[in-house]
């Protein structure tokens, strides 16, 4: 049996499906241990097992500290009762909160990191340099992430679902206003507010944002008290929807940058690949690895925020040669699906041995 392992809820585990589908296809039992931190009802198979303790994001360090204590215990406590084979770490947290208690699986682990954490700690890069030495293999989901780890011969997971790949339509020019659109969770908003003023009332734009969030009532106050009028919410959706929201889309909004810092500097994120599989330009921050890797695969721009702002984003879209950027989008998509068939293949290994 193969033990998968998450120190959170698991709705900010996605990737736990890609691990999943491989263990039942191989026909391996696995069980999921994971924290029900935000005390949500649950109706869960019998082989997720929780830890059932709330703890508020908003509480202070001490206590903070001690619920991490107590969710360590409790999966040292499950992982003593029920021998695993095999262990899948998912998060690099939950792999240095357990570092001492791995030993005897040497090698008899995947480590999973997806984040940039606590790496600027000395002590948590001499620990998470262990873990990875003694691993089966270390995945990351994105190559920027070898900045601030050690050097090791990483596998790389993509935040990609082959699940939504479809025949790739073609990129077409839209008409005026282009619509920059946001899909996924309404957030980064005090970096975001830069493109609504830079964009306000140019009637060659039209920002769109799909989801809902924390921030989104954020975003309709501000868009209200400043008058800004070419800015569409449209709330939550269901994600088998989204080619119908991405269909018109002149350019998406993929701009992550500035509040988190390091958090996420190094990151590819999910939108990333939209831009691939439906053959859309991408507009990201300046400052981060996005920045570098569109750059380098001609999928899309990076522009600082200013006076100047909207007819440099313009002429970029006027510029683009259709025939070039698709070459662009399928070159990188199929340099994508190499490297996640190179994941699949030592998963395989891992649950198989």
């Amino acid at each position: 049996m193969i033990s998968l392992i998450f120190c959170g809820d698991l709705k900010y585990c996605p990737y736990l499906a890609r691990y999943t589908e491989r263990l039942e296809k191989q026909l391996i039992p696995y069980r999921v241990l994971f924290w029900n931190r935000g005390n949500f009802t649950l109706n869960l198979p019998e082989n997720y097992v929780y830890y059932d303790t709330p703890s508020d994001e908003g509480l202070g360090k001490l206590q903070k500290l001690k619920d991490f204590v107590g969710f360590r215990k409790w999966v040292v406590n499950q992982l003593k009762n029920s021998k695993s084979d095999g262990l899948i770490l998912l998060s690099t947290l939950t792999g240095v909160l357990l570092f001492d208690k791995i030993k005897e699986y040497n090698k008899k682990y995947i480590f999973d990191i997806r984040d940039y954490s606590y790496e600027h700690i000395a002590i948590f890069r001499k620990i998470e340099k262990k873990i990875i030495k003694n691993s089966y293999f270390t995945a990351i989901s994105s190559k920027g992430f070898q900045a601030f780890l050690p050097e090791y011969n990483y596998i790389i997971a993509h935040n990609f679902n082959r699940n939504e790949m479809i025949e790739a339509p073609k990129f077409k020019k839209r008409e005026l206003p282009l619509k920059i659109v946001w899909n996924g969770t309404v957030r980064f908003f005090d970096f975001q507010k830069q493109y609504l003023d830079a964009l306000k009332n140019d009637d060659r734009f039209q920002l769109v944002y799909h989801g809902s969030g924390t921030d989104l009532e954020k975003y309709k106050e501000y868009c209200f008290t400043n008058e800004i009028h070419n800015v569409v919410f449209t709330g939550a959706y269901d994600n088998r929807d989204k080619y119908k929201l991405l269909k018109d889309a002149a350019i998406l909004n993929n701009c992550y940058g500035g509040r988190d810092g390091d958090q996420l500097k190094y990151a590819i994120s999910n939108r990333f690949y939209d831009g691939l599989l439906y053959h859309i330009p991408q507009l990201v921050e300046t400052d981060g690895y996005k920045a570098e890797v569109t750059a380098k695969l001609g999928i899309g721009v990076s522009l600082k925020s200013g006076s100047s702002f909207a007819d440099e984003l313009f002429t970029y879209y006027e510029n683009i040669v259709a025939d070039k950027f698709d070459i662009a989008c399928t070159e990188a998509l199929t340099d994508v699906i190499k490297e996640d068939n190179k994941y699949i293949k030592k998963l395989d290994e891992f649950i198989t041995k």
